[in-house]
């Protein structure tokens, strides 16, 4: 199994799951600095076309997308853990989890990271992080902190996949400066750092 990796991006949720399942010291990491152009190249837009990171090579075949790669590794390597039981609600929940915060979080928080960081002064946009931070504040934070409440994790009792993505996100939140952190968000943060894969993985 190969990942090809860039800290600081969302391949980091998939080192994370690597870790979670007792993977990560059979896969090989190949870094691809797509800040510096790496994504460009010619031998890199043959593994994915756009020149992003994650891709996860395994069984002869090439996977995108961090959730759909997360998704992949529990059901093949998970042994029936990390995830609801298939063809109940709460597998349901969890698929609903796993599509909400690519979809709906990532691009909130990559707007205000792009518009404030990213991007050259030039080329940022205020107005784009305003709406973005209204959107966070008014919309997304309250639905996970609604969600957490249940806690200790996303979907209750156990640990699953949604967490890699959710504590993933709320890791990139906090970095953009609009994550509060009062209860309940900032209890499952506490818990989201102190697991051993987390760390391993955010260390870069």
């Amino acid at each position: 199994m190969k990942l090809y990796h860039q800290p600081r991006t969302r391949s980091a949720r998939v080192r994370w799951m690597l870790g979670e399942l007792g993977l990560a010291s059979q896969t090989e990491i190949q870094e691809v600095n797509v800040f510096v152009g790496e994504g460009r190249k010619p031998e890199y837009l043959a593994i994915h076309p756009h020149g992003f990171v994650p891709a996860l090579e395994d069984d002869g075949g090439v996977l995108l997308e961090s959730s759909a790669i997360c998704l992949y590794l529990v059901d093949r390597y998970g042994d029936g853990k990390l995830a609801p039981t298939p063809g109940t609600f709460a597998r349901g929940k969890y698929y609903e989890w796993m599509v909400y915060i690519p979809a709906t979080v990532d691009p909130c928080l990559e707007t205000i990271m792009f518009h404030t960081a990213f991007l050259p002064e030039s080329h940022r946009i205020p107005v784009l992080v305003e709406r973005a931070k209204k959107n966070w504040s008014k919309k997304i934070q309250p639905r996970l902190s609604s969600a957490l409440e249940r806690g200790p994790w996303l979907l209750g009792d156990e640990f699953t996949a949604a967490d890699v993505i959710l504590g993933s996100a709320l890791a990139w939140a906090r970095v953009a400066g609009v994550l509060e952190d009062a209860p309940p968000i900032g209890a499952y943060m506490e818990r989201i750092t102190a697991r051993p894969a987390f760390q391993e993985a955010y260390a870069a």
